[in-house]
């Protein structure tokens, strides 16, 4: 029979073994659980403004007039004005702003598209053409 110190040793060292287990099984478990998060993925769109003739006219327009991008995404807009007069985009729902791109110049929007829904975008150089208020175009984040 064993005396009552060497069974308390043996019950420490099954204790220590089972708190290990648990402890490990723990980490196992965390780890796949922060890997299991969806990764944002990132979407790059290219956006031109520039001129183009409609019905006799010269227009001023976005593109794409409309872009598309998914929810959770990081998103980065390109934007190139190849016009002549400045232009640039605004998104103002977004706080999103190129300023004034002169001709060939390029600006980048990066946002994460958090929210589903349509926004609008606008020319963000105010009074650049005559047809200065027909420059629209929507962002669509979509779920």
């Amino acid at each position: 029979m064993e005396s009552s110190s060497e069974s308390k040793g043996v019950d420490k060292r099954i204790l220590v073994g089972i708190v290990l287990v648990l402890v490990v099984v723990a980490g196992v478990f965390g780890y796949y659980q922060l890997n299991a998060a969806p990764q944002m993925k990132t979407e790059t769109i290219n956006v031109e403004i520039k001129s183009v003739m409609q019905n006799g006219e010269e227009r001023h327009i976005f593109d794409p007039a409309t872009v598309f991008v998914h929810k959770g995404d990081h998103i980065i807009l390109i934007v190139t004005n190849t016009d002549e007069l400045p232009h640039g985009i605004v998104i103002p729902q977004l706080n999103l702003n190129t300023g004034r791109l002169t001709k060939d110049q390029q600006a980048k929007l990066e946002f994460d598209a958090n929210t589903a829904g349509t926004y609008s975008m606008l020319c963000s150089v105010p009074r650049c053409a005559p047809d200065h208020a027909q420059m629209l175009g929507q962002l669509i984040v979509s779920e």
